[in-house]
């Protein structure tokens, strides 16, 4: 099934990454925090790939409202289009999937997400709808990698959940401060081992972003941290790289 849902506003929220904000006029749809649909422009708006898959940003809360983001990859004629798509832009959204989501009922109590870039959609997802909740069952630790702090999305959410106590944050740069001799991959193995210290044995683990950031994490998680598989969770943004 498809539903139609209209643009509010596109704008950038970091370097090179785009928000987008739609309003959805069924009251059936829903979906749940970490998920994601397949976004399209109608049938006759003059695009030859016209679907893409995003996770949703906004909380089911939220609703009718949702909100996308997404890089501005240079060469994508679907991320060019939404970037100047104006308000009142019809778009066609897929039912909601995917089982990305925080644990139904008991489960661990420290749950740490490990966000590439772009990965932190699906947990902005995560934290704004259990900042909803009177009390979290869950106690979040967030790392985000990003090159830069400009380039990192939704910065200035995270600087408030850090704030406010929701989440613990550990931001990672790596073309920001390195001293050196000092290198990108060091400063990740850094940045795993600090928020695996704070979190404990015992955590629940997400990870999301590019294939190659995700593959990097699991394999550091499997093999120098010696984390159970059955602790990880993954979700690959190929979309990230797609044109």
């Amino acid at each position: 099934m498809e539903y139609s849902a209209r643009l509010l506003r596109a704008a950038p929220i970091a370097a090179g990454t785009l928000r987008a904000d739609m309003e959805i006029a069924d009251p059936a749809f829903t979906f749940e925090a970490g998920q994601s649909s397949l976004f399209s422009f109608p049938a006759d708006f003059p695009l030859a790939d016209r679907s893409r898959i995003f996770s949703f940003c906004s909380a089911p809360g939220e609703l009718p409202s949702v909100s996308i983001a997404t890089r501005l990859t240079p060469g994508s004629d679907f991320k060019e289009a939404l970037s100047k798509a104006p308000p009142g832009q019809i778009f066609l959204i897929g039912e909601p999937s995917g089982d990305f989501v925080l644990p139904r009922g008991k489960g661990p109590k420290n749950v740490v997400l490990l966000a590439g870039g772009i990965g932190i959609t699906p947990f902005r997802s995560m934290i704004r709808s259990l900042r909803n909740q009177k009390e979290s069952p869950f106690r979040i630790f967030l790392m985000t990698v990003n090159r830069t702090g400009e380039e990192t999305p939704f910065l200035t959410e995270c600087q408030e959940w850090e704030r406010d106590g929701s989440v613990e944050w550990l931001p990672v740069l790596t073309k920001e401060g390195i001293p050196p001799g000092g290198s990108r991959q060091e400063r990740i193995y850094e940045g795993l081992a600090r928020i695996l210290e704070r979190a404990g044995e015992g955590s629940l683990l997400y990870l999301a972003g590019p294939p190659a950031m995700v593959d990097a994490f699991h394999q550091s998680l499997l093999g120098q941290f010696l984390v159970e598989e059955a602790r990880i969770k993954s979700e690959m943004f190929y979309g990230y790289l797609s044109r």
